[in-house]
């Protein structure tokens, strides 16, 4: 083990964590992220129906 010990409550360790830390000064929307995923989805179905 590491020499390390780390005494946080063990389902709120990685969150608090992870809010605390800002890496980038870009911030996108959760809802931007789906509706580009939905869109490259359904343009890929479009494409694979096109091209076969």
């Amino acid at each position: 083990m590491g020499k390390y010990k780390v005494s946080t409550p063990a389902s709120s360790a990685g969150v608090v964590r992870f809010m605390d830390v800002k890496t980038s000064n870009l911030q996108i929307e959760p809802q931007y992220i789906l509706a580009i995923a939905v869109a490259v989805i359904i343009g890929v179905t479009i494409l694979r129906m096109l091209i076969s």
